[in-house]
This record gives structure tokens, C-alpha cells and sequence, in this order.
């Protein structure tokens, strides 16, 4: 039986999904993670951050992601300096070295995902006129990863489930294969043999729990 499914393309010159970042190392993994399609959403419903919606609308939509385009990874090293000329490390003490430090920050380049998610379809409609109108500025994990077109795709009842609308809806423009013709796919399971440490807890500190998810590598004949 068809349920309804939200279909969301995230492209841009710049995508930036931190998984581990902790202080002065800011990592990107190479799929979305449901924290940041959250926030994505979060942002076009105005709720801010710490909104206790916000933990609610996570654990009420399920997620699955396809690598349309891969993209490539950058690292860009930037700096970071203290007006008072010297920064604190993670104890509140103060830093040795100088008032300067180097913060490394990863990318995605020209990358490309097909995003799904299900749910009730009244939150799911409310999602999608939140995307065409949106409160607050979208942005693909980081504010400097402007979209390079609009998030929203399609609102769909033709599958049957979030595995089958990642392996079946149509590619984006420019897709890449990954070595021997495959694209990469992830899905919410239970019983996942992978962990993915994206769950929104509204914790002050901004610690996030895990969540299971299941990996597949799909050919791309099945498109």
C-alpha cells in the first residue's frame, strides 16, 4: 500500500554535514544528516533553536537519503582569533599558543541528494508550504551552503515505502556513479547494522544521540 512520501533535492556549489565536529575541527560526513534536514525544516517553520518542536518533528518523520552526485571533498583552513587576545579551550581555562587558532572545515563540492521522508501527511503538506515559504534563510548544514536550486521536489504517493521512493525516484540533472556504477543510499531502520550520531536532543550543550540506519549501494539500472 502507498504511503506519502516528501521527496527533497539538496544541491549546491557547498554542502557541509557535521557528524564529529567538536571545537576546532569541523567535519562534513557524505550523506545529509537528519539533524541537518531537521534544521533545514526547522528553519522554513521558524522554530527556534531549542524548540522543544523541534525534537518532536524529528522523531515524527522518517528519513532515507540517495548520492545522486557525490561531489568532492574540500577542506578549507580558517582562523579564529579572540578580542581579548587569547581564546579558552574546552575546561573555560585560557589557551596556550596565542590569541589565533586553526579551525579546518570540511565540504561537499557539487554534491546532489535525493532526501525522502514519511509521515503523517498533514505534517508532511505543512513541511512542504513551509519550503515554499520560508521563515529563515535555507541552508545545506552550514550558512555559507547556500542551495543552488529550491529544496523541495515532489509530495508523492506512488511508493511504497522510503527504500523503494530512494531506489526508484528519477535521478538528478548530472548524476555521478560511484566505481562500478553504483549509488550510495541510507534509510531509517531498527535493526540497522550502522549508527548514525544525528539525533536531536535539545541539550544545551548540543550533544546528539544515535539513531540505526541501514547502507546500500544501488546499481544504477534500477533507476
Amino acid at each position: 500500500m502507498s504511503i506519502p512520501i516528501l521527496i527533497l533535492r539538496l544541491e549546491g556549489v557547498l554542502q557541509s554535514w557535521g557528524e564529529r565536529s567538536r571545537w576546532d575541527f569541523r567535519d562534513t560526513v557524505l550523506m545529509p544528516t537528519k539533524s541537518g534536514v531537521v534544521g533545514i525544516i526547522s528553519c522554513a517553520m521558524g522554530l527556534s533553536r531549542g524548540d522543544e518542536k523541534i525534537k518532536q518533528l524529528f522523531g515524527n518523520i522518517e528519513m532515507g537519503v540517495r548520492a545522486d552526485r557525490s561531489g568532492w571533498l574540500l577542506e578549507d583552513f580558517q582562523t579564529v582569533t579572540g578580542e581579548r587576545k587569547f581564546l579558552y579551550n574546552a575546561e573555560g581555562k585560557k589557551r596556550e599558543g596565542g590569541p589565533t587558532i586553526l579551525t579546518p572545515c570540511q565540504y561537499l563540492q557539487d554534491a546532489c541528494f535525493t532526501v525522502a521522508l514519511s509521515g503523517d501527511e498533514l505534517l508532511l503538506e505543512q513541511i512542504r508550504d513551509a519550503l515554499f515559504h520560508p521563515v529563515w534563510q535555507i541552508y545545506l548544514g552550514r550558512k555559507s551552503c547556500v542551495p543552488s536550486r529550491p529544496v523541495y521536489e515532489a509530495l508523492t504517493n506512488d511508493y511504497d515505502s522510503i527504500p523503494e521512493a530512494i531506489s526508484k525516484y528519477p535521478l538528478c540533472s548530472r548524476p555521478n556513479r560511484m566505481n562500478g556504477g553504483y549509488y550510495l543510499r541510507e534509510y531509517d531502520d531498527m535493526n540497522g547494522e550502522a549508527l548514525r550520531r544525528d539525533v536531536v536532543t535539545n541539550d544545551h550543550l548540543r550533544n546528539f544521540g544515535y539513531r540505526r540506519i541501514k547502507n546500500m549501494v544501488l546499481p544504477g539500472k534500477e533507476i
